[in-house]
């Protein structure tokens, strides 16, 4: 039986209970154990609560501001002085409303500021409430998006380091079967890429071999045939040329090859099977 897939290794390793015949596989064999202990390490690695953030340094700002290329006005780091220090500021309009709830009734519509019955200058306190809001500060506002930007960036980091990808599209599968002389058995399958790449995923039983293991695709006559690679051990990914039209050569063959420097196919098949869409 040819080792589990990637798909029902990860199901596995989510949690999923899976088939009988699967768990069955995973307690016998050695390679797919230690896979699906490595996938649940990403799992629980996942899973696991993230650590709490820190404010950037004073440098964050610095290279930011470089490489936005912005004017010298907002060169100041717009977080410097916004600790303990600095939080019994109270903003303008956040006084002015503290300065109306404390005035009653009468004082709210004028306030008189004058000495000895000088000229007095009236000021409509109801007024100044009613004013616009001011926006965020624009250094705050570069240093949030930027700050996004990075949090974003670090996400994505962070997905691609813990294997969560997007998985590649399957084109093609096929079942391999055992030649004469042999029993192991295998499957092999075409996939796609996030990145528009295709890639030929080739898995087997262990098999005895004089040389190496060579993986092939082969026309449906066997008379046309290109190399693919060398398969180390039981299972090799192998990147596809791009014009390499895998309907020409569907059949997938896997070779046991002397090491005798003669680069043709030795006539000696382990396994070979015919991809299907």
């Amino acid at each position: 039986m040819a080792h589990l897939s990637e798909e029902t290794l990860t199901l596995l390793a989510l949690g999923e209970a899976g088939d009988p015949r699967s768990r069955e596989h995973v307690a016998a064999c050695p390679d797919c154990a230690a896979e699906l202990a490595s996938l649940q390490r990403v799992v629980r690695a996942g899973r696991a609560e993230a650590p709490a953030l820190t404010a950037p340094g004073p440098g964050v700002w610095a290279a930011i501001h470089a490489e936005l290329g912005l004017s010298d006005e907002v060169a100041a780091d717009p977080l410097a002085g916004s600790g303990d220090g600095a939080r019994g500021h109270v903003p303008d309009d956040a006084a002015e409303d503290a300065a109306g709830r404390a005035t009653g009734p009468a004082d709210s519509a004028a306030a008189v500021d004058g000495a000895g019955g000088g000229g007095a200058t009236v000021v409509d306190l109801d007024a100044r409430r009613r004013k616009p809001r001011r926006g965020v500060p624009y250094p705050l506002a570069a240093a949030a998006a930027a700050a996004a930007l990075i949090v974003g960036g670090v996400s994505v980091w962070g997905a691609q380091r813990l294997g969560l990808e997007p998985e590649p599209t399957v084109l093609a599968t096929a079942e391999l079967q055992p030649l004469a002389g042999y029993t192991a058995r295998g499957s092999a399958e075409v996939d796609e890429r996030p990145d528009g790449s295709r890639q030929l995923v080739v898995r087997t039983d262990p098999a005895e071999v004089d040389g190496f293991k060579e993986v092939w695709l082969l026309a449906p006559d066997a008379q046309r045939m290109v190399s693919i690679g060398v398969m180390a051990g039981d299972e090799g990914v192998f990147v596809l040329p791009e014009n390499l039209d895998v309907g020409e050569f569907p059949v997938v063959d896997v070779s046991n090859e002397p090491i005798d420097g003669d680069p043709t196919h030795s006539g000696d098949s382990i396994v070979r099977g015919v991809l299907e869409v």
